[in-house]
């Protein structure tokens, strides 16, 4: 008698083991990951706004770029927007017309904080952290 509890016990643990995970990977397909807009630019002239959704988002003026900015004096990679621990850092990636923040340009790596005004190839976009 022992023994048929024994292998029913069996069947019946690993049938649940599978539901159970089956209903946790059904559970974690349907479940979306929300669009985080951790930052955004604005374009001073005209108001456009262009979301950063990564912690590392491209600058120009190539479609293959996180935020296209289409203007012949903006390089296709122009510069690259990263998070990092001391805060928002903009690297300028060798463009033909440099980046500036707020009026100066850039050499290396700068921390960027809300409400600089960044100018890529004459484009001048002002930074919201959100």
């Amino acid at each position: 008698m022992l023994e048929f509890f024994t292998s029913i016990s069996r069947y019946m643990l690993t049938g649940m083991g599978v539901i159970i995970l089956l209903a946790c990977c059904i559970s974690l397909l349907r479940i979306k990951a929300p669009k985080i807009t951790p930052a955004l630019f604005i374009d001073t002239v005209n108001g456009d706004q262009y979301p950063v959704t990564h912690w590392e988002t491209s600058i120009g003026r190539s479609n293959s770029c996180d935020i296209t900015l289409s203007f012949e004096t903006v390089s296709r990679f122009h510069a690259v927007l990263t998070k990092q621990k001391k805060g928002w850092v903009i690297t300028d990636t060798l463009s033909r017309t440099g980046t500036y923040v707020n009026g100066k340009i850039i050499q290396e790596p700068t921390v960027i904080q809300n409400g600089d005004v960044l100018i890529f190839g004459g484009v001048s976009l002002l930074f919201k952290e959100r």
